[in-house]
C-alpha cells in the first residue's frame, strides 16, 4: 500500500516539475510601479517586504506581469491624475530597462510569447481607473502608444465613464460616453477592464464591446458576499463573451469573516498610515498590524474561488489577478508573494484539473484574450 502510495506522490510532483518547465504564469494585476517612483523599490533586490521582486519572480517561475498604474481618486486632486500616472508609467519603463536581461516590456501577445520562450518575463502596462486619462480617449491613445494593454474603466470612485460598485450611482451603469469608450477602446485594441466597476456597468460594458472584456482583479460573490465582488450573472456574462475573471489574492475579498474585520478597521488603519506621511518602513508595520487582526485565510480559499468561476463559467474563463502589492500585504496563508505561484498550479492538480486546463488558467487565457483584442483592432 505505501509502495502504490509513494509511486502516486512520485507521479505527481513529475507531473510538477513537468508543467513547471515551460508553464506560463501570467498574473493580470499588481501594483508595484508606485514603489519604484515613491520608494526608489528595486526589482533586481530581494525584499522581505511587499510581494514582488525578481528573485521571487523567478521562484515562482512567473512569465509575464500586467502591471497596474493608479492614483486613487480619493488620494490625489483631479489635477494630478494624469500627471501621477505618467510618472508612475515613467518609474515602471525605467526599472524594467534598468533589469533588461530579467525582463523585456512587450506590447503585443506575441511579445509576450517570445520574451516568456525566451527566458525572460515580460511586463506589461494596464491604468487602473478611466479618470486618468483626462476624460479623453485620445489621451488613452497616447497612453496605447505608450504600452498601456488595459484600462479599468473605473477604480474606487464614479467618474464620466462608468459608475463604481464602491460608490453611489449616478449612470446607472455606463454613461453614453462610456459605452462610446469602449467602442474607442476595442478599436486601439485595449482590452476592457471590467474590475471596480457596478454590475450594471459590467452588463453595459459587455453589451458595448464588440471584444473580450476582462475582470483583472475580482473574486466570487457567492463564496465572499462583498461589494467588490462578481456575482454569477456577472461572471456568466464576462464569459459569454469570450472574457476572463482574474480571482483577486486580496484575502477580505476571499473570506467575508476577514472581510469584515479589514472594513471596520480600515479607516482607522487609513488614518495612521496618513500620519506617517514618508516614512515607509512606519506604514508597513501599521499595515502589519491590521493584517494580523484578521482571521487567517488560507491558500485553499482563493483556489476555492478559481474553480468555482471554472465550473460555473468554464476552465477558459478564470485566471489570476492577485492585486500583489496593492492589498496592503493583506495576502493568504500560503500565498504571501509572486514565489509562491507553483502552489496554485499543485492546488489546481489536486483538485483534478487537466495540464491543458491549468495551463490555460495560469496565463493562456488572458494570452487569448489579448490575442482577440488585437485581432478586432481596427
Amino acid at each position: 500500500m505505501f509502495a502504490v502510495f509513494a509511486g502516486l506522490c512520485g507521479a505527481q510532483d513529475a507531473r510538477l516539475d513537468r508543467l513547471m518547465k515551460d508553464i506560463l504564469i501570467f498574473d493580470a494585476h499588481i501594483d508595484t510601479p508606485r514603489y519604484f517612483l515613491d520608494e526608489g523599490y528595486r526589482l533586481a533586490d530581494r525584499h522581505a517586504y511587499y510581494e514582488l521582486d525578481l528573485p521571487r519572480m523567478r521562484e515562482g517561475r512567473m512569465g509575464a506581469v500586467l502591471f497596474g498604474i493608479y492614483a486613487q481618486p480619493q488620494d490625489f486632486a483631479p489635477r494630478q491624475f494624469l500627471p501621477r500616472a505618467l510618472e508612475v508609467l515613467d518609474a515602471l519603463r525605467i526599472e524594467v530597462g534598468r533589469n533588461g536581461k530579467d525582463m523585456e516590456f512587450a506590447f503585443t501577445s506575441d511579445d509576450v510569447m517570445r520574451i516568456h520562450k525566451a527566458g525572460k518575463i515580460a511586463a506589461l502596462a494596464s491604468l487602473e481607473g478611466g479618470h486618468l486619462i483626462g476624460d479623453s480617449a485620445r489621451i488613452l491613445r497616447d497612453f496605447e502608444r505608450l504600452g498601456v494593454r488595459y484600462m479599468t474603466l473605473a477604480h474606487f470612485k464614479n467618474n464620466v465613464f462608468a459608475d463604481s460598485m464602491t460608490d453611489t450611482a449616478v449612470h446607472g451603469g455606463l454613461s453614453a460616453r462610456g459605452k462610446e469608450l469602449v467602442r474607442e477602446m476595442n478599436r486601439m485594441g485595449v482590452m476592457v477592464d471590467v474590475s471596480h466597476i457596478s454590475d450594471q456597468a459590467v452588463f453595459d460594458a459587455v453589451d458595448a464591446s464588440a471584444s473580450p472584456v476582462i475582470a483583472s482583479h475580482s473574486s466570487v460573490k457567492a463564496i465572499a458576499p462583498i461589494p467588490r465582488n462578481m456575482p454569477d450573472e456577472v461572471i456568466r456574462a464576462v464569459a459569454r463573451k469570450g472574457g476572463v475573471i482574474c480571482i483577486n489574492f486580496h484575502a477580505g475579498y476571499l473570506n467575508k469573516p476577514a472581510y469584515e474585520v479589514y472594513i471596520r478597521n480600515r479607516p482607522k488603519r487609513d488614518e495612521e498610515v496618513k500620519a506617517a506621511g514618508t516614512d515607509w518602513e512606519k506604514i508597513r508595520r501599521i499595515q502589519r498590524r491590521y493584517y494580523d487582526y484578521m482571521p487567517p485565510v488560507q491558500v485553499k480559499e482563493l483556489l476555492r474561488h478559481i474553480d468555482y468561476v471554472a465550473k460555473l463559467a468554464g476552465s477558459a474563463h478564470v485566471g489570476l489577478g492577485s492585486d500583489f502589492d496593492g492589498v496592503s500585504g493583506m495576502v493568504p496563508v500560503g500565498m504571501e508573494d509572486v514565489s509562491k505561484y507553483p502552489v496554485l498550479v499543485k492546488g489546481l492538480m489536486d483538485m483534478g484539473y487537466k495540464d491543458e486546463d491549468i495551463r490555460n488558467i495560469m496565463g493562456l487565457n488572458l494570452v487569448r484574450v489579448m490575442r482577440e483584442n488585437e485581432r478586432r483592432a481596427q
